[in-house]
C-alpha cells in the first residue's frame, strides 16, 4: 500500500504550520507573545475539547493512570509555539520553517535509531544522514548573511 496519500496529508498540515507561524505572531503584536502563545492554546483546545465530546471514543479518566512523561507533550507543544512567535519576526516563516524542520528531523532520526517512546527501532543508512545534511545546507542558506 502507498503511503503517497498520507504524505499529502502531513504536507497540508505542515502547509497549516507555515501559516498558523505569521498568524500567531501577528497576534503577539497586539496581544504579547506569551498571551498569543496562550490564545493560540486555548483555542485549540476549545476546538479538541469540541471534537472529544462529539467523537471521542477514548478514555480521558486513564490519564490518572499514565506516567508522568507522557504529559511532557503539552509542554514541548508550547515551548515550541511560543519559539515560533518569538522567532518569526526576527527571521521569517521560510527560515523559521527549515530551521524548525532540521531540528524535527535530525531529533526524529535519534528517536527512530534509538526506538524511544515505544516505537520500533530504525537504522540509520546514507540515505536519511544526507536528508539531514542536505537540510542543514538549506539552514545556512536561508540564515547566512548576505
Amino acid at each position: 500500500m502507498s503511503t503517497f496519500p498520507l504524505a499529502l496529508v502531513m504536507m497540508a498540515a505542515g502547509a497549516m504550520i507555515a501559516f498558523q507561524s505569521p498568524i500567531n505572531a501577528s497576534l503577539a503584536r497586539n496581544v504579547g507573545a506569551f498571551e498569543a502563545a496562550l490564545v493560540s492554546f486555548a483555542t485549540g483546545t476549545g476546538l479538541l475539547l469540541l471534537v472529544v465530546l462529539l467523537r471521542g471514543k477514548g478514555n480521558v479518566r486513564a490519564l490518572a493512570g499514565v506516567p508522568a512523561w507522557q504529559y511532557l507533550g503539552g509542554l514541548l507543544g508550547a515551548a515550541y509555539i511560543t519559539a515560533i512567535i518569538l522567532l518569526v519576526p526576527r527571521i521569517g516563516v521560510g527560515s523559521l520553517m527549515v530551521t524548525a524542520l532540521t531540528g524535527q528531523l535530525g531529533a526524529a532520526l535519534l528517536i527512530d535509531r534509538m526506538g524511544w517512546f515505544g516505537l520500533a527501532a530504525r537504522p540509520l543508512d546514507a540515505r536519511r544522514l544526507a536528508a539531514v545534511a542536505l537540510l542543514f545546507v538549506a539552514v545556512l542558506l536561508m540564515t547566512g548573511r548576505k
